[in-house]
């Protein structure tokens, strides 16, 4: 096989999922799987999303007691400088209002990284969700141009922090602007992202739910050539499974793809010992 670990399963502990961590490891197991990792939502610096991270941390790290295959970790989404600000002095979204802004917001994340060691997490997620790159982005009309530019600022942007050690998903897009035909987007996009990935010694994802999951078949080949040419640069790959309401073994069908692109048993990746953070709990 040439995928023998998930790095990216959401449990029930997450707040768009239900997956009991027991289901998790009996199916892990009977996949084969030797690591999996847990990498429940911080969408928001929230009481609502800090305490989904806190129950999180507390149940993997029991269930780690019996099931040390699993790991800690969390996907982390960038959101816009502004509301965080928000939260961060009335500890809730609601009220929030967009400020009008000439410039495009700036980029945060929900946690920092000493937060995350100090809860147990080992490694981070980062990615690209919705558009905060403007006031009320969630809720524009799709704009092909405008969200291939937004992804790219997003994902340059993740490539670059120190807190993500994965590039999740990279160029999922809920609007499906460009699974029509992946060329559409620059190919110096693709390169500046890789370079920045490199320099940064991360990791990229080829995400199962999110991009292979009911694409036409030309994306699927686009997509599963351009994590080839990523691995082929030198930046190693994880699979995610990105699972949420159920855990099942995809794996057949994807790696038919896989294998037409080149890859074979060794070239994923799992995350080394050396880039997973020392946790403190």
């Amino acid at each position: 096989m040439i995928i023998n670990s998930d790095f990216h399963i959401h449990s029930e502990y997450s707040y768009d999922a239900s997956l009991p961590l027991s289901e998790i490891a009996e199916n892990a197991k009977s996949f084969g799987f030797r690591k999996i990792g847990i990498t429940d939502h911080v969408n928001f610096n929230d009481k609502s999303f800090l305490g989904d991270l806190a129950s999180s941390a507390k149940g993997v790290g029991e269930f780690r007691k019996t099931h040390p295959e699993i790991i800690l970790g969390v996907e982390l989404t960038p959101i816009e400088k502004p509301e965080f600000d928000y939260i961060a002095k009335r500890g809730t979204r609601e009220g929030y209002i967009p400020p009008v802004s000439e410039k495009l917001y700036e980029i945060e994340l929900a946690v920092t990284k000493e937060q995350l060691i100090e809860h147990g997490v080992r490694y981070a997620i980062g990615a690209a969700h919705w558009r905060v790159d403007v006031p009320n982005g969630r809720k524009l009309p799709a704009d092909r141009d405008a969200e291939i530019r937004e992804w790219y600022r997003q994902q340059m942007w993740l490539a670059n922090d120190p807190r993500v050690t994965v590039l999740g998903h990279p160029w999922w897009n809920p609007s499906g602007v460009w699974y029509e035909d992946f060329s559409v987007i620059p190919r110096s996009m693709h390169m500046d992202i890789a370079e920045s990935l490199l320099k940064n010694k991360k990791y990229v994802e080829y995400n199962s739910s999110g991009l292979f999951d009911n694409k036409s078949e030309k994306f699927r080949m686009q997509y599963a050539e351009f994590i080839r040419e990523l691995f082929e640069m030198g930046i190693p790959v994880t699979y995610g499974s990105d699972s949420h309401k159920q855990y099942i073994d995809k794996r057949t069908e994807v790696e038919k793809v896989l294998y037409e692109v080149g890859f074979r048993e060794g070239d994923f990746s799992e995350i080394r010992d050396e880039d997973l953070w020392v946790a403190e709990v």
